[in-house]
């Protein structure tokens, strides 16, 4: 009110006083909106997957803070992404398993964004399908802006679905190597914990490879090229036999791998055990038990279940200290493990896109 009288007074330079005011107000105004509006970001993590670095990049792009993040996927076949994304303070959404259910649902939740979040004023849609682009358009009537996150090779596209300015994010950062000592240690988490999840002592090689790709964002492959120039991946573990222990059974066959963490008291138990002639094996009927036991060991967690026969050789040759082919050359059998196993009527075999999988009758 004394604001109001003392323009008055001024005569002409009222109105210009009144409209300094009012520009000022509305400046305070904005500031205060601002601190309240908040970016969403939608992500179907069946389509892409967005990690911390790429994060960041995308607040640089929107103009208010992303403060609400849900992620759409079936988390029953994504393995522990959704131990992360919970851990980087995503919301989860599960959907059942189908080709398209995570967008399905992301559509059907992000077309009411504006009535479930009222402070929402930007939107990252994050994936690749061009299906979303409904669902931006929706958004974009509600008066919304509305970024389209896409991925092409490794590069990340945001595209303004308003303004039609394109934003590429390529992925060429050098990724940190780690020196052997902390390699070593992060294999061992990553072995332990996919023996802990299978119940299995032996662990296919590959899903390590990729277990360690997804959680570290480097491939070992890039690990032993710094450690071991020259050297293919497996090298790496071979050089360190008092951590690691691979096996293969034949040359086109899976690498498994485990560690090398016995007890001397039972190794010597074991050993010793192996060498008397009460567990020497002489005959093939015997080489069947064995292997029954073997198999019915690898099983004990879910009995009757099928395993790769890879495990069972891993397995015998722990305990022998021989591979499983020379075990049955010694007993002058012909053929192969798979040929052996086929003669057993202990045993029921089947083939699988990943190799032969057996289990006890």
């Amino acid at each position: 009110m004394s604001y109001t009288k003392a323009t008055e007074l001024n005569g002409s330079g009222r109105i210009t006083e009144i409209q300094s005011f009012e520009a000022e107000q509305t400046l305070v105004c904005a500031a205060s909106r601002s601190k309240t509006e908040v970016a969403v970001l939608l992500l179907d993590a069946e389509n892409l997957q967005i990690n911390t670095e790429t994060e960041k990049f995308l607040t640089t792009v929107c103009t208010c803070p992303i403060q609400i993040k849900i992620a759409f996927a079936n988390w029953c076949s994504m393995g522990k992404l959704d131990v992360e994304l919970h851990g980087r303070g995503y919301d989860l959404i599960h959907v059942p398993v189908g080709k398209d259910n995570a967008d399905g649902k992301m559509i059907a939740f992000g077309s009411s964004i504006h009535e479930r979040y009222p402070k929402a004023r930007e939107v990252l849609v994050c994936s690749s399908d061009k299906v979303m682009t409904n669902l931006c358009n929706h958004l974009r009537q509600h008066g919304l802006t509305v970024y389209q996150v896409s991925q092409q090779g490794e590069d990340i596209t945001v595209l303004n679905s308003y303004t039609g300015q394109l934003v590429t994010r390529g992925n060429n950062a050098v990724p940190e190597i780690p020196d052997i000592s902390q390699f070593i240690l992060q294999i061992k988490e990553l072995v332990k914990a996919e023996q802990k999840r299978t119940h299995s002592y032996w662990i296919n090689l590959a899903t390590i490879s990729q277990n360690y790709k997804d959680k570290y964002k480097v491939n070992i492959t890039q690990v032993a090229a710094k450690h071991l120039p020259g050297k293919k991946a497996r090298e790496i573990f071979v050089n360190y036999p008092a951590e690691f222990v691979l096996h293969q059974i034949e040359p086109n066959a899976p690498v498994y791998i485990t560690l090398f963490e016995i007890d001397p008291t039972k190794d010597a138990v074991t050993e010793s055990a192996a060498n008397s002639p009460s567990t020497s094996i002489s005959t093939k009927l015997q080489l069947e038990q064995v292997l029954n036991n073997i198999v019915s060991k690898l099983t004990s967690k879910s009995p009757g279940s099928q395993i790769n026969i890879n495990l069972v050789g891993g397995e015998f040759k722990q305990q022998y200290g021989k591979s499983i082919t020379k075990q049955i050359k010694s007993l002058q059998l012909s053929g192969s493990f798979i040929k052996f196993l086929q003669s057993c009527t202990s045993f029921k075999l089947k083939q699988t896109p990943k190799g032969w999988e057996i289990a006890v009758k």
